[in-house]
């Protein structure tokens, strides 16, 4: 009985190779047909990685940038909203304390100096806002609100007007304490501002407001003025009492020019950081074009070639086939 010969069975073997090989390389094109994209981006750049790596660190950085924009817009924008608020709260009683001197009864100065202590906490409440889990009047203490209880605020505000007998010396007693490093500074709980935010190449976003800028100190000064009445200050004397409740009107009105330009200050940073996203976005668009057209495939191609492969692996089977029953055929002879 004849056997097998030693060439049929290296040819069977080469044959076998071939069709591992076909058989990959129609793997390969199938998935780059199905995909768009090469399969080894490395061959296809000739080795040459340098522009693929360029785009992807842009790309990295600008998802960086687009980090910083959304914190720093949710950031200002939280200082704007509370600004108003407080400037709303202004409004709203203002006038009336303005008036206050020309009451005609004590109870009258009573009521509006409650109504001024509720507006002072509120006010609190608006500068310890916070966005996204972060204070934003607190400069880089963002895990800790900038400001403490309306109680300890106005316990303080009695002590620093101990002996203070018109309304004068009250509002200058509290003006006082509010400029006062040991004084309202110990009181601020917050830490220094934040540096600039990075937000696009060569621009960055000031996020240094905090709730020691004077324009909000001012204004809590001109609600405690008349809080301090409801606390019983200058008790015993109505008109001085009215005159503190006036000048506590004075001074809200006064401040209205400070909110107006501190608003407009952060305006200007939430328009720059709207900018950026928007010039940002356009970049990403354009470099994820180019990203993706470094390593895409020409869907014409890429079909032409995988119909290629795949009829030079059915003619291998063929091939394959006619050997084996040849090799059969002499073996059974």
């Amino acid at each position: 009985m004849t056997r097998i010969s030693v060439g049929d069975a290296s040819l069977t073997n080469v044959l076998a190779r071939q069709s591992a090989d076909l058989r990959a390389q129609v793997q390969r094109a199938s998935q780059e047909v199905a995909s768009g994209k090469h399969t080894d981006i490395g061959a296809t750049l000739r080795g040459d990685l340098s522009p693929m790596l360029a785009i992807d660190a842009s790309l990295s950085r600008l998802s960086a940038y687009k980090s910083n924009t959304t914190e720093a817009a949710l950031h200002s924008s939280a200082q704007q909203s509370a600004i108003a608020g407080l400037s709303n709260l202004a409004a709203g009683i203002s006038t009336t304390l303005l008036g206050a001197k020309n009451f005609s009864t004590p109870a009258q100065v009573d009521t509006l100096a409650a109504d001024a202590k509720g507006r002072l906490a509120s006010a609190i409440g608006l500068l310890n806002t916070q966005a996204g889990g972060r204070a934003v009047f607190s400069g880089v203490a963002t895990d800790t609100v900038p400001l403490g209880s309306i109680d300890d605020m106005l316990t303080a505000l009695q002590i620093a007007a101990t002996g203070a007998t018109t309304a004068g010396q009250v509002s200058a007693a509290v003006n006082g304490w509010f400029a006062d490093p040991l004084g309202f500074g110990t009181f601020y709980r917050g830490d220094e501002a934040l540096t600039p935010v990075p937000i696009t190449g060569g621009e960055s976003a000031d996020l240094s407001t905090t709730a020691m800028d004077q324009a909000l100190r001012d204004t809590l000064a001109g609600f405690a003025m008349a809080s301090l009445i409801d606390r019983g200050a200058l008790a015993g004397d109505p008109l001085e009492r009215g005159r503190l409740a006036q000048q506590a009107g004075q001074q809200l009105v006064t401040t209205e020019d400070a909110r107006t330009t501190l608003q407009a200050r952060i305006g200007t940073v939430e328009a720059q950081i709207e900018g950026a996203r928007t010039r940002n976005s356009a970049e990403e668009t354009s470099l994820g074009i180019l990203r993706a057209d470094l390593g895409s495939v020409d869907p014409y191609d890429a079909a032409t070639r995988l119909q290629t492969i795949q009829s030079q692996l059915e003619s291998l089977y063929l091939v394959t086939a006619r050997v084996s029953r040849l090799s059969l055929a002499e073996y059974l002879r």
